[in-house]
């Protein structure tokens, strides 16, 4: 097998392309592999719309970067002509190896997604020698095109959830599909508040999904989230994780810990120690801290006990047992809550309990839990710092998609 063999099976050169010659340019840092292909003269093509053989009109010289060839940055040149159809007209082709108005070819486009997925672009630019700007145009064509062709008729159960897009209040909310195993984002959208779940209702419409054909929907407490959800998905059951029900507490008893230490001195490790649960990974610092608030009148362990005893509900078998449990709970810590002003934020946990125990409730029923979202949050978290922050919110978004979504498939079809 010669050398222009070898090229022309890494190209998937087909008839009537073919390759004519090869240059490498030494004079440059990196040096600059040109790989010239052509057709015969008098050579049939097919008409971009049709498909139909058509003569050439005429011609116009393009170029293509493609993957580097061992050390050398490796760009393919030819005259690419436009077809004079009856039907069509004057148009240009399509060439086989890049996709129209592309600079890239397919393959080389295709290693710019994967690189992306597992670094920051900008990396990837500085790595691959070109603009991250390029390389973003790239990656929000093709998670556009795929986003079009996203089908959500059979769409049943849903998860959502915000994350911070940037520094301050600014954040993108995340919808999944409940039942995907892999890959469950299906849409994301700026900002937290009634408008997202309209934004989501408007996208399912669009991708052949019904609002009614929604019958479940897990999410934090957000009055936005669960008034917009009463509205715009009816059908709905909403299920409250068990994750944001300890989350509320948790930060409520740091809200305590907070405020009763500008008041009263704290063991040092307690800061850290009454965020885990108490038969969970502690250091023996921590554990000392802990022993030494259950012996102290601090009022955040009033907090700390309340905030553990949500692990007895949790235990629950069943839906009766829970009730049970949730509504024994809520009498318990009113009574250890009295009046005690400093134990305000707790008191406001447990109001916020009480006006969704439904809710909490039907995550007995359900076999959802929002878990895999908080799982991707982090991953969306991690790949923000890595980037150091995006240009804006789209940016991420697109991002989103490309990490976590069906979209990801692309790179199987280029």
């Amino acid at each position: 097998m010669d050398g222009n063999q070898v090229f022309i099976l890494g190209l998937g050169l087909q008839f009537p392309w073919k390759l004519v010659s090869q240059h490498l340019d030494t004079s440059t840092k990196p040096s600059v592999l040109t790989l010239n292909v052509a057709a015969d003269r008098g050579s049939l093509y097919p008409c971009p719309c049709c498909g139909k053989a058509c003569p050439a009109h005429d011609f116009k010289s393009l170029t293509w970067r493609h993957l580097n060839f061992f050390q050398h940055h490796c760009l393919i040149t030819a005259q690419v002509p436009r077809t004079n159809c009856e039907e069509h007209g004057v148009r240009r082709i399509n060439v086989p190896w890049a996709r129209a108005g592309s600079k890239f070819t397919l393959l080389f486009e295709q290693a710019l997604l994967m690189l992306s997925r597992e670094m920051p672009v900008k990396a990837c630019a500085e790595f691959i020698g070109v603009t991250d700007k390029r390389i973003w145009r790239v990656i929000k064509h093709y998670v556009s095109r795929a986003l079009l062709e996203m089908s959500l008729s059979e769409l049943k159960a849903i998860g959502l959830d915000e994350t911070a897009s940037k520094r301050g209040h600014n954040y993108v909310t995340v919808f999944i599909d409940m039942d995907r195993t892999d890959k469950p984002v299906l849409f994301a959208t700026p900002g937290k508040g009634k408008q997202t779940v309209k934004d989501f209702k408007a996208f399912l419409e669009d991708h052949q999904g019904k609002a009614e054909n929604i019958l479940e929907v897990v999410c934090d407490m957000s009055k936005a989230f669960l008034a917009a959800t009463k509205v715009e998905l009816p059908h709905a059951n909403v299920t409250i994780d068990w994750f944001h029900v300890v989350q509320l507490f948790t930060t409520a008893l740091d809200d305590v810990r907070k405020a009763e230490r500008k008041l009263q001195h704290q063991p040092k490790e307690l800061r850290w120690a009454i965020l885990k649960n108490a038969d969970g990974p502690l250091t023996e610092k921590q554990v000392e801290a802990l022993a030494e608030l259950e012996t102290s009148d601090l009022h955040t362990g009033t907090a700390w006990h309340i905030k553990e005893k949500l692990r007895w509900i949790r235990k629950a078998e069943t839906i009766r047992a829970a009730r049970w449990r949730l509504s024994h709970f809520i009498n318990y810590a009113r009574k250890r809550l009295g009046e005690i002003e400093i134990l305000e934020p707790v008191r406001k946990a447990l109001e916020t309990v009480e006006r969704h125990a439904d809710k909490i409730l039907q995550r007995w029923y359900s076999t959802y839990t929002n878990a895999r979202m908080e799982g991707l949050n982090s991953l969306f978290q991690a790949a923000r710092a890595r980037a150091k922050g995006y240009r804006n919110t789209g940016t991420f978004i697109t991002m989103i998609y490309l990490i976590a979504s069906p979209v990801a498939d692309i790179l199987k079809s280029i």
